[in-house]
């Protein structure tokens, strides 16, 4: 069997020191020194044509740009030495990276890595630089700004029930958010910083806490990381109106509106209802956007009176029909 046949050769090596147990360590400490000799011997020799990674560190302003992609953390080399230098690099121990100063390239996309022999030769402590193997070294930067954006909530989207509206101004603390990061990213950034409210139906007054959520935060930093929205809603007073809508772009002939009055359905906060110009009211269809197959056109509110918060139309849509002229036949 296999593990038989194993077992036969472990006690074939292992016999001629049965009852001799001590010799062990003198074969061990025989093999230790062989091993330390040869490794002293390999390291004491010079080597050439050995490709090795080498850290480089960039070298600019960081308080004026910020690189938009991560920067290159080493480059390839070709050197020569001896083995413990070697060694050294290998196992980076007390490496120093080679500088590599971005004065005057901080606009480029790239540059040769042999542009900066000299940086990279003279951070080797020991070994000789025969040629930079990588060809080149690509970054992109961009000017570090600060910039402070309003913080605002899209009121047309709120989750309100259609019977409310809201009350009372909406407050948010603190009403702006101070961004630093890339310029290119910071303009790409709406302004007012809209925030989003959770979408669970308000019927009552809120108050939250909402997180400030930004795109590219690798990049880009904000001075808080939420803000507190506080409003009201109150429930909403419901009145009837009819009104005639006015009809634009209408053709030379004679036409007339099926129906000719819609109903308006207007809600408004009951302690604003005095307050309320029905003249305010304006209605237009377009007759240029009829549609031909059911001869019909949407009926639109142009304007509404300031203190009405919702509005709902009846129909919304009125058919166009041509009047027929009757002629006296003549004998």
């Amino acid at each position: 069997m296999p593990l038989t046949g194993a077992k036969n050769i472990v006690l074939w090596f292992l016999k001629p020191f049965h009852g001799r147990e001590q010799y062990w360590r003198v074969v061990l400490l025989c093999f230790m020194a062989a091993s330390t000799f040869w490794l002293l011997n390999a390291l004491n020799k010079n080597y050439t044509n050995i490709r090795i990674t080498y850290p480089v560190r960039f070298v600019y302003d960081q308080r004026e740009y910020i690189p938009l992609q991560p920067l290159p953390e080493e480059i390839v080399l070709n050197v020569s030495g001896k083995g413990w230098k070697l060694l050294r690099k290998y196992l980076m121990l007390d490496v120093q990276p080679a500088d590599i100063p971005m004065e005057g390239l901080i606009r480029q996309r790239s540059v040769s890595a042999n542009l900066f022999r000299s940086n990279v030769a003279n951070s080797l402590d020991g070994l000789q630089l025969n040629f930079i193997v990588t060809d080149s070294l690509r970054f992109k930067f961009d000017k570090q700004i600060k910039r402070k954006i309003p913080l605002a909530i899209d009121t047309l989207h709120l989750p309100i029930n259609a019977n409310y509206a809201i009350e009372k101004p909406i407050t948010i603390t603190p009403s702006e958010v101070e961004f630093e990061g890339p310029a290119s990213v910071l303009d790409s950034l709406p302004n007012p910083f809209i925030l989003s409210v959770p979408k669970k139906p308000i019927t009552g007054p809120f108050k939250s806490y909402v997180p400030i959520d930004f795109p590219y935060k690798g990049l880009v930093k904000s001075d808080i990381v939420e803000a507190e929205i506080a409003f009201n809603v109150k429930q909403l007073a419901w009145q009837n109106l009819v009104m005639t809508p006015n009809l634009q772009n209408k053709p030379t002939d004679s036409v007339t509106m099926q129906p000719a009055a819609v109903s308006i359905r207007y809600g408004f906060l009951p302690e604003q209802a005095a307050q309320i110009d029905l003249t305010k009211f304006s209605l237009i269809a377009n007759y240029a956007e009829l549609n031909p197959k059911d001869s019909t056109v949407n009926v639109e509110i142009t304007e509404k009176p300031v203190y009405v918060k919702r509005v709902t139309l009846q129909p919304n849509k009125i058919k166009i029909i041509p009047v027929v002229k009757l002629t006296r036949s003549t004998k």
